[in-house]
């Protein structure tokens, strides 16, 4: 796994350190030092994989020389107690090969050059082989002290050496952004930020140095191990007790939000019926959400009845015509369902469900924006009983005139195609709303699939993989709230409505034509009914008459006897 790991350090002559020394040890090599009289030999080291020397421009050509070099930098040194080099000692990622690695080695030491104008000794170390057991890939960054210009070492690089100029901490930087940089395309980051500017809580680990670490690798168990495994074991429980915190810190969040969501719904079904009552009561204020630019929903007329029987007057025809089947299946409504999210279906969304439109939409004719004309009341006479028997030819009248019945007939046909056509249409608008949230939710759950696949390894991944995930989650599953809702409402009452004045809009002779001749309908079967009611009452009127008058027979025989 990828970790972040930059130590600064000095090599200076009060401690007994040489250039040299150190260069020929990282370097796996033979270097004579002209200072100290002496050859430095590490030429049998064998767990070096890489060596190479960067060079600010116009430097002199001995320097690409690594013996000379160095002990050009001990000659450049005139004090006794002098500091004589630097070293970058850094964390090489365990995901990247060998030749990555050296990539991005040579990356970070050619912005040392660039910055500071000294002179840059790398070397790769890979300790994999040898007596460590563990894979440790690192790098040693040796620097010069001094700027290299042609004429040999000048000034030292001070800004270096100062606490306050924040140049370890900008190299500290640097060194994570250009790893992050060589390992983007792995998906993983590391952080150059200690735990507690990261707003973590683990505690961090203690170095054990050479010899405890000697001790562990062969299974000796020592103090610092000791303090070590403690602290690992506390970070554990530490990491335990945060994550359930978490999870109930956002179980409470999901049920407020869902609570809160359930609320928006029920207002936004609620909503154009509390404009349709503002419109009737404050027409003003209607018109001023119209001024704003509030949408507001097309206010539905409401008809006046005054008493029972113009109430009949005015149900018959749009019941029947609601009732009636429709002439297609509403097929294209099936298979229409957004599947959870972390299913095990096909990545098409909304498969195999079956959506039903809703049948409580009654009198949708009656809803269409328009004048009624109330037609003049015939004056009903009471009926009185007969007093001379009549035949049942004389009693039972032809209602209305054949042409008159074809008449209603055909204009009935109409009023109903019109309606038919409305629904259809309302139909096709609540398919093409269905069809957008499905398009509009279909890369949003093919990039929630592909961040499932792609969960990270690197628990300094994780948490921005988890954030990624959630929130792609929360778009899903909003749309999938919203076409649930849409899909469980079917083709409601407010849709046909809306349908219903777009047509009057867009072609007003028509619509009025075809709401004059459901009035004329709706008339036609009023007088039916009357007319039926008459012949009825006639006929028990006659019945009974008859009854009686075979009555009086039986007893005017029975006298005569």
């Amino acid at each position: 796994m990828a970790i972040y790991h930059l130590s600064v350090k000095t090599f200076s002559r009060s401690n007994g350190q040489s250039a040299t020394a150190a260069v020929a040890y990282r370097a796996g090599a033979k270097i004579r030092c002209d200072h100290e009289r002496r050859d430095h030999d590490y030429s049998k080291k064998r767990d070096v994989i890489h060596s190479e020397i960067f060079l600010p421009p116009n430097a002199p050509s001995w320097a690409t020389d690594r013996q000379q070099l160095w002990n050009e930098v001990e000659r450049a040194e005139k004090r006794k107690n002098s500091t004589v080099a630097r070293e970058f000692e850094v964390a090489l990622p365990n995901e990247l090969n060998e030749q990555q690695r050296i990539a991005l080695v040579q990356d970070f030491a050619k912005q040392i050059v660039a910055r500071h104008g000294c002179a840059v000794d790398a070397h790769l170390h890979d300790d994999k082989g040898s007596y460590k057991s563990k894979e440790n890939q690192h790098a040693h960054i040796m620097l010069t002290t001094r700027r290299l210009e042609p004429e040999g070492f000048t000034k030292k690089t001070r800004e270096l050496d100062e606490r306050k100029s924040g140049e370890v901490v900008y190299w500290r930087e640097q060194w994570a952004k250009t790893a992050n940089e060589h390992l983007r395309e792995y998906g993983i980051e590391i952080d150059h930020r200690s735990l507690k500017d990261q707003g973590l809580e683990r505690e961090p680990t203690i170095k054990m140095g050479v010899a405890a670490s000697a001790l562990e690798r062969k299974g000796v168990k020592t103090d610092l191990g000791d303090i070590n495994r403690e602290v690992a074991k506390y970070n554990k429980v530490l990491e335990t007790n945060s994550n359930e915190k978490i999870n109930d810190i956002l179980s409470k969040q999901l049920k407020q939000a869902t609570e809160l969501h359930n609320k928006l719904q029920f207002i936004k079904r609620r909503l154009p019926e509390v404009k349709r009552d503002i419109a009737e009561k404050q027409p003003k204020l209607y018109q001023a959400f119209d001024d704003l630019g509030i949408p507001t929903a097309e206010p539905e007329p409401i008809r006046s009845v005054d008493h029972e029987q113009e109430r009949e007057r005015i149900e018959p025809v749009s019941e029947r015509v609601d009732r009636s089947p429709s002439v297609e299946s509403d097929s294209n409504e099936r298979g229409r369902e957004l599947p959870p999210v972390g299913s095990s279906e096909s990545n098409e969304l909304g498969q195999g469900h079956t959506s039903e439109v809703r049948s409580e939409n009654k009198a949708v004719t009656s809803t269409a924006p328009r004048d009624i004309v109330k037609p003049p009341q015939q004056p009903t006479e009471p009926i009185q009983q007969p007093k001379a028997p009549q035949t049942k030819e004389e009693a039972v009248k032809a209602p209305t005139a054949p042409n008159k019945a074809d008449e209603i007939d055909k204009k009935r046909l109409m009023v109903k195609a019109f309606v038919h056509r409305c629904k259809e249409m309302a139909k096709q608008t609540h398919r093409n709303q269905l069809d957008a949230l499905q398009a509009q939710a279909k890369p949003i759950y093919a990039e929630i699939e592909r961040l499932k696949d792609n969960e990270p390894w690197n628990p300094f991944k994780i948490k921005a993989w988890q954030a990624d995930l959630d929130k792609k989650v929360a778009q899903y599953n909003k749309i999938k709230s919203s076409f649930d809702d849409l899909k469980s409402q079917g083709v409601t009452a407010e849709l046909i409505q809306a349908v219903h004045a777009e047509e009057h809009r867009r072609n007003p002779t028509e619509y009025q034509c075809i709401s004059a001749m459901e009035d004329e309908v709706v008339a036609y079967e009023q007088e039916q009914t009357i007319v039926l009611r008459e012949q009825r009452q006639q006929q028990l009127a006659l019945q009974r008459y008859e009854k009686k008058e075979m009555n009086t027979d039986r007893i005017d025989k029975g006298v005569d006897r």
